[in-house]
């Protein structure tokens, strides 16, 4: 009887623990389910027209891995195409601007709360992702040079809605 009791409480055990496990991989899907619904350009790929659009913009050959068509392109891999084309320290915004203007940004200020300026980017939306943003911080000190270059993330607090200008 004594080993019975103690087989039996070893199934209850290993029951409650199977469905703790089964319990927490269903909300990790959940959670991932909800991330893809949240943030699409992590998980999917551009379009080929916003791809294509891109490699004109920047005058990248079609040689060029990142305008094959056939290759999947997912924002991240924007993002570092940007950090390639546009190496930090070394490029005006003007650059950026002449090669990229005619896509939705805007201008993004930051300041103390005693009115200082203390940062300026601007957002670009380089795909047909809405809130897919591609960031260019400029140096206060000279007003033009890129510093950083960021992007929208997981992770990086709420989805924005748009990367352009709010009409």
């Amino acid at each position: 009887m004594k080993i019975f009791k103690i087989m039996l409480l070893c199934v209850f055990i290993g029951c409650i623990g199977c469905s703790q496990i089964s319990k927490s991989l269903e909300e990790k899907r959940a959670h991932a389910t909800w991330e893809a619904e949240q943030y699409p350009w992590a998980f999917n790929p551009i379009n080929t027209e916003s791809q294509l659009q891109l490699c004109q913009a920047l005058g990248i050959s079609t040689d060029d891995e990142f305008c094959h068509v056939d290759s999947p392109m997912k924002h991240q891999d924007i993002y570092e195409k940007m950090q390639e084309h546009f190496p930090i320290n070394k490029t005006m915004y003007s650059e950026v601007e002449a090669k990229l203007g005619h896509y939705p940004h805007s201008r993004e200020e930051t300041r103390q709360p005693d009115g200082t300026l203390v940062g300026i980017r601007y957002a670009y939306r380089l795909s047909e992702y809405e809130g897919a943003c591609i960031y260019f911080q400029v140096n206060l000190a000279d007003n033009q040079t890129i510093e950083r270059i960021g992007t929208s993330g997981l992770g990086t607090g709420p989805s924005p809605t748009t990367c352009g200008p709010t009409d």
